[in-house]
């Protein structure tokens, strides 16, 4: 899943944009059979901006006039990226390079997101070549748990009450109310078990979807009605059936990441007590509680709450809403006062299977 890059005078793109056998957070243990072909990666992500052409004028006033941008606006370059962290499926992270130096991070309590944030308003008017790059190492397992539903069934009310709180709630992008309560009930009539629940929903998808990249409009509601989406839409769509099944799911946002395929892609996880956090990737047949060693997770959750953000890039774009990226991969950011070329990167500098 990613959005097409644009090039205009203001520039706004989110394109930068777990089961064990015992009770567990990110760092269940490794000892565990389900957690399997670790591979060591060296990876790195890169934000070009160039081709920089500074607007002044007439047509600075005229775009600043249409967008409700103040007049005395300086042109400005923000960017928010979700940092490369430990994760369940994604171990040892190490940073080996930043640059340039972020000009502040700060943590989406609610998913447990590190986020870097970099002005560099004061670049653009030198009309240089921007980089940003990072470079990092990680460890990375398949991940296929072996999930025992009566165990799941017998704990289910030992959900942790945020986690049942904030994952099922109704959410831009991911309703669970309406058509979704409907269909979930269908699709789980006579179901009693979650993970059997969850596991017909997946069904579902599988057998009613189409895969069609890019979409015309995001959400669980939109591909509810065309039944086509890339995998961000089939993520939505799963996520929100869950919820309104009352089984807590959220996003997992990233990258296939392996030689030959760095592409942009997103899947959804599921909540089951004792397990924690179980992935699911409805547009892979073998994605029902399997994560492959092909990934690269750069967050978790939708609606994710961003500082800094000039109260007049609001009315810009839909992906900053209410001070949130509706998620994150590579970057979210703005260009104002300036055309500009955006591109990005997205390799590989090691790749090797390792041991435990």
């Amino acid at each position: 899943m990613k959005r097409n890059l644009k090039i205009s005078v203001v520039i706004l793109l989110t394109a930068f944009y777990s089961c064990s056998n015992v009770t567990t957070k990110n760092n269940t243990s490794l000892a565990d059979n389900a957690f399997t072909k670790p591979v060591y990666v060296e990876g790195e992500l890169i934000l070009k901006i160039d081709s920089i052409n500074m607007l002044s004028g007439p047509e600075l006033t005229e775009f600043n006039k249409n967008h409700s941008i103040p007049e005395n606006q300086k042109p400005a370059l923000l960017i928010w990226s979700s940092q490369i962290i430990d994760r369940k499926t994604q171990r040892n992270v190490k940073q080996l390079e930043c640059t340039p130096e972020p000009t502040l991070t700060f943590i989406d309590s609610l998913n447990g997101n590190k986020i870097i944030f970099w002005n560099l308003s004061a670049l653009l008017s030198k009309k240089k070549k921007i980089i940003i790059k990072r470079k990092f190492s990680y460890v990375t397992y398949d991940y296929k748990p072996q999930i025992n539903k009566k165990l799941v069934e017998q704990n289910w009310d030992k959900i942790p009450p945020e986690i049942k709180l904030n994952y099922t709630k109704n959410e831009l992008f991911l309703p669970v109310n309406g058509e979704i309560d409907s269909l979930s009930k269908t699709i789980t009539n006579k179901v009693e078990n979650p993970v059997d629940k969850a596991r017909a929903i997946f069904n579902w998808l599988q057998n009613r979807l189409t895969y069609v990249y890019p979409p015309k409009k995001r959400g669980a509601l939109e591909v509810l009605h065309t039944r086509k989406g890339d995998c961000g839409q089939y993520s939505n769509l799963f996520i929100s059936l869950c919820r309104a099944s009352g089984i807590p799911a959220r996003q997992q946002s990233g990258f296939n990441f392996s030689p030959g395929n760095t592409g942009y892609h997103v899947w959804s996880e599921v909540y089951f007590p004792v397990y924690g956090w179980v992935p699911v990737d409805a547009t892979r047949k073998d994605g029902f509680c399997h994560l492959d060693n092909k990934r690269l997770i750069a967050s978790v959750g939708m609606n994710i709450p961003l500082i800094k953000v000039p109260r007049w890039a609001l009315n810009l774009t839909n992906e900053i809403i209410n001070n949130n990226a509706d998620f994150m991969q590579l970057a979210t950011y703005i260009i104002s006062g300036a055309e500009a070329k955006v591109t990005t990167e997205r390799n590989i500098l090691k790749y090797q299977y390792t041991k435990f």
